[in-house]
């Protein structure tokens, strides 16, 4: 009887762990649960997309009016930071023109700074899609040039137009690759947490200038540059670091990681930026710190979702 009840257990045991391998494959398979990534300072060489969230529902425009109601209606369509820190979904497609004008009202600063990066941090990786793109397809021109393959008509404009944009009066491709390459999610957001406050100043609040850049206004003053979009700003901001004199070494420091590694290291380029800011070494210091305490480099391996169609795009002007 013993050996009847043993078995039966074993039995019993064994049924039960086929149920949850069942189970587990079916979640996996259905977009649920994602494998979790080891914590690295690394991106990989286009900025990547990935599955949708498991729960995908519009933002209403009334929702983006204030601090609070952004705040409930991410945390309703399931945009849980937390859980794309860990590799668990991707982030939505979410748009919005501007940070909310409450946002320095939010009671708690934890849920201030949720709210940050929740906003942030699609408008980032958008800007950074967009140049992976057109660095692969310098990728592809270069290899078709190695091959002995002319340039189409069209590539030629394309690669002019490139050089405009990025400022490389010779057109070169090799030298536009050092140029046309993405920055790293977890710099990007030091920065703009440094030079906004957390989007609670002035300046960011109603000017969307979140990465303390100067401009020359019509009557020849020099002031904080205002943007339309937080689209605008974090694409104007990129262009700086991929163009500016002053950012050179973060170029070329990225351009030997490309080269010696494959991937992109957010912490070290980060401590190329002693130029952005008078304070030098301190501020790179405070943007490590930065880095660090908020776990941002994690945000280097976060990925869009890749559906389009699905996009939640919220307008909160």
């Amino acid at each position: 009887m013993q050996y009847m009840r043993r078995t039966s257990f074993q039995n019993g045991g064994m049924l039960a762990l086929l149920g949850c391998l069942v189970l587990g494959l079916f979640l996996v398979a259905g977009g649920i649960l994602a494998p979790i990534h080891p914590a690295r300072s690394h991106i990989p060489a286009v900025a990547a997309n990935g599955d949708l969230p498991p729960v995908i529902v519009p933002i209403r425009p009334a929702e983006t009016k204030d601090a609070q109601l952004m705040l409930a209606a991410l945390d309703r369509i399931g945009f849980d930071l937390e859980a794309v820190q860990k590799g668990y979904i991707s982030v939505p497609r979410l748009v919005v023109s501007s940070l909310p004008p409450d946002l320095e009202r939010l009671d708690a600063m934890d849920a201030r700074k949720n709210l940050f990066l929740r906003l942030m941090l699609p408008v980032v990786l958008a800007a950074n899609e967009q140049i992976g793109a057109d660095r692969q397809h310098l990728l592809q021109i270069k290899s078709q040039l190695v091959s002995g393959v002319q340039m189409s008509a069209d590539d030629v404009q394309w690669v002019l137009q490139m050089a405009d944009i990025y400022d490389q009066p010779d057109a070169d491709v090799d030298a536009l690759l050092k140029k046309v390459d993405v920055v790293p999610p977890s710099v990007a957001l030091a920065q703009a947490i440094e030079e906004s406050g957390w989007g609670t100043s002035r300046i960011a609040r109603s000017q969307n200038a979140l990465f303390g850049q100067f401009g020359q206004a019509a009557s020849g003053d020099w002031d904080y540059k205002s943007f339309a979009s937080l689209q605008e700003a974090v694409s104007s901001y990129m262009r700086n670091l991929n163009t500016h004199r002053a950012y050179k070494e973060f170029r070329v420091a990225r351009a030997k990681m490309r080269a010696t590694k494959g991937e992109i290291d957010g912490w070290e380029l980060a401590g190329t930026l002693h130029r952005y800011s008078e304070r030098g070494d301190d501020y790179v210091r405070g943007l490590h710190g930065i880095m660090r305490d908020n776990e941002l480099e994690a945000f280097d391996f976060a990925r869009l979702n890749a559906r389009r169609i699905a996009a939640i795009v919220a307008s909160n002007t």
